[in-house]
């Protein structure tokens, strides 16, 4: 039974659905074989990807437990994620530092380290922590991979953050074009920016896309809709 309700969470975050059913479904599958380590490392995908991090840190400190290893990098974004700055931003930047000397030991790449790089500033910028390095993070990882829509999404956030609306909404549209297939993330952040800009009409658009795309569950998506509508100043015509 376990095996099934984790093969079904993950046909769910497969098809772009790392919604709550797909955590559900991976929790109850944890509850039924507790001492599987297959089964905990599969629901860890899961949770991971559905931003369950109260599941997902658990979950990472009995595999560490069980198995000796340290996911460094996912427990660093699950302590930052809960509110335990501290831990989390240490973890991350151990985790930076190994691999920016791998990198060095040409043991990684510069498309690797580029990866590393974005997922660290993009982190940061989420969490809202160190907006200033996350955005010097992504912007040498756009420097070394132009071409990726993830990371150029990365870099948009980061200057979202950083109150910089214009030039986020220029590198999220060109996220936009890049990224294929459509990502829901990168809607939502690209309607995010436009709605604070007062492009209402546009935030809209690209905010539905982004519920549309993960099956209308993204609540964050769902929240900024409502805001538009009794926070945000009057649409621009542009």
């Amino acid at each position: 039974m376990a095996q099934s309700l984790i093969k079904q969470a993950h046909e769910r975050v497969r098809d772009g659905r790392a919604d709550g059913r797909a955590v559900q479904l991976a929790a109850w599958a944890t509850q039924l074989a507790p001492d599987d380590l297959p089964v905990l490392r599969a629901a860890a995908t899961v949770f991971l990807a559905g931003r369950a991090w109260d599941r997902l840190l658990p979950a990472l400190l009995t595999l560490r437990q069980r198995t000796g290893f340290v996911d460094v990098y996912n427990l660093g974004v699950c302590y930052l994620n809960l509110g335990q700055e501290s831990k989390g931003e240490a973890l991350l930047e151990a985790y930076l530092g190994t691999e920016r000397s791998r990198h060095a030991l040409h043991l990684i790449g510069d498309r690797e380290l580029a990866g590393v790089l974005n997922n660290v500033g993009y982190v940061y910028a989420d969490a809202g922590v160190r907006l200033p390095q996350a955005l010097a993070l992504t912007q040498e990882a756009a420097r070394m991979a132009p071409d990726s829509g993830v990371i150029l999404d990365s870099l948009g956030w980061a200057q979202y953050r950083l109150g910089r609306y214009e030039a986020a909404a220029f590198v999220l549209e060109r996220a936009l074009r890049l990224q294929r297939p459509p990502d829901a993330e990168i809607y939502y952040h690209a309607g995010t920016v436009h709605a604070r800009m007062g492009r209402l009409r546009l935030a809209r658009e690209e905010l539905r896309r982004a519920l549309a795309l993960r099956g209308g569950d993204f609540p964050e998506a769902e929240e900024e809709l409502r805001r538009m509508r009794w926070q945000l100043p009057p649409p621009q015509t542009a």
